[in-house]
């Protein structure tokens, strides 16, 4: 009888242990195929906010993403529609081939809006907003409707998917034959009638099941934006600088230089203005690329077919003595200050303002096109003393929302 006892709470003990193990087991896969898929996520971003139109494309800029890899060969293909599904371009980013617990290469998704310049001539800027809808475990709950990119891990083969790498067969993601091993509906499964194989999407977060094995994850304006406006306002802030350098040469200010006058209307300088935009298209009291000031870059000013650009959603200021003539033509520059003020502490020479995602507020088309005097920057800064557009006294906004204003400044 005892041995008989012993027995089985061996076998019950053995039996735990395999349950445990086998959740482990479970745990383990799930983290590696996580962590794979935030490695490529943070590579998007990295790459994104890199661009540079002095690398091998010259248009590149930041804020893009790279077409996905349809020939399984590590590189993006450099042309995709929008929405198009592939393998993460891992060559094209630079980073080790990503593969989740099953061995699979990632999967990914791009929204048309954040594709590369050649296939997608309109600007890419704070107010750029994705177009992809990712819903979890049914199409009642929705996690974006603004997915810039969703990446996919695909597990083992399920069902009928056959990812043969030398057989062909009618692709239904693409339309066209091809090798079962290219074929996004070979990796990809349908769960509450939602198929992730589907080019633009929608795209579903499931739980697994005989059925659906699909692990996703969206990138979102959120994650990208952020950083790409760090990189945008480094880059506004050095041309600026330059534009100082290039007019102090000139005898300017008695060789001290001045920052251009701002833009609140169509694009070029209003003489006396002192807040508002980087005028985009002639600046004064020297114009872009001339007696040795910087251009802009095109990324900077390009309005594709929206009208808007970088430019339009970065606020802008310049202290009364940093202007022409030390700005005795100032009609905006706050009575008795000579500088700009940051969070109580006056010094400032130039305020750039980051207004970060566009909220539902955001107006349409131009910000306070044609109104100096009535900018509608209350839809852009968070902060009422930012807003106000009555001071040249700037604070530094509490919130910790990823859409937060953020500050630049000179010095």
């Amino acid at each position: 009888m005892l041995l008989v006892v012993l027995l089985l709470a061996v076998g019950i003990g053995l039996f735990a242990y395999g349950a445990v193990t086998s959740v482990s087991l479970s745990q383990q896969q799930d983290a590696r195929t996580r962590l794979a898929m935030t490695q490529v996520k943070d590579a998007l971003i990295g790459w994104s906010a890199a661009r540079t139109p002095t690398g091998a494309l010259p248009n590149a800029r930041p804020g893009e993403l790279p077409c996905p890899d349809m020939n399984n060969d590590g590189f993006d293909d450099g042309t995709c529609v929008a929405g198009a599904i592939g393998r993460v371009p891992w060559k094209t980013l630079g980073i080790p081939e990503p593969k989740d617990a099953a061995g699979e290469t990632l999967w990914y998704a791009i929204a048309g809006t954040f594709r590369i310049f050649n296939v997608n001539g309109d600007p890419i800027h704070s107010d750029t907003k994705g177009n992809i809808t990712v819903y979890v475990d049914d199409t009642t709950t929705t996690l974006t409707t603004e997915a810039i990119a969703v990446l996919f891990a695909p597990g083992l083969a399920l069902g009928t998917q056959n990812r043969d790498t030398v057989a062909t067969a009618l692709c239904p993601t693409t339309g066209t034959t091809i090798a079962r091993n290219l074929c996004a509906a070979n990796y990809l499964e349908t769960a509450a009638t939602v198929n992730n194989s589907t080019t633009n999407g929608p795209f579903i977060l499931a739980m697994g099941s005989d059925t659906f094995n699909d692990k996703v994850m969206a990138i979102t304006t959120a994650d990208l934006m952020p950083i790409v406006e760090q990189r945008v306002a480094r880059e506004v802030i050095n041309i600026l600088k330059a534009y100082k350098t290039a007019t102090a040469a000139l005898g300017y200010n008695g060789g001290a230089g001045a920052y251009p006058w701002s833009d609140c209307s169509d694009g070029s300088a209003d003489y006396g203005e002192n807040r508002n935009r980087v005028p985009s298209t002639n600046p004064l009291p020297v114009g872009w690329g001339t007696s040795g000031t910087p251009s802009l870059p095109s990324w900077l000013t390009n309005q594709g077919s929206t009208g808007q650009n970088w430019i339009w959603t970065i606020y802008y200021t310049v202290g009364k003595n940093y202007l022409e003539n030390l700005g005795v033509d100032c009609t905006t520059c706050e009575v008795g200050q000579t500088s700009l003020s940051v969070d109580g502490v006056w010094g400032k020479e130039v305020v750039l303002i980051m207004t970060g995602p566009a909220g539902a507020s955001r107006p349409q088309g131009y910000v306070g096109i044609g109104y100096c005097d009535q900018p509608q920057w209350a839809a852009y800064l968070d902060d009422p003393e930012n807003n106000d557009y009555a001071n040249d006294r700037y604070v530094t906004p509490s919130s910790t929302a990823f859409a937060r204003d953020r500050l630049y400044t000179i010095p």
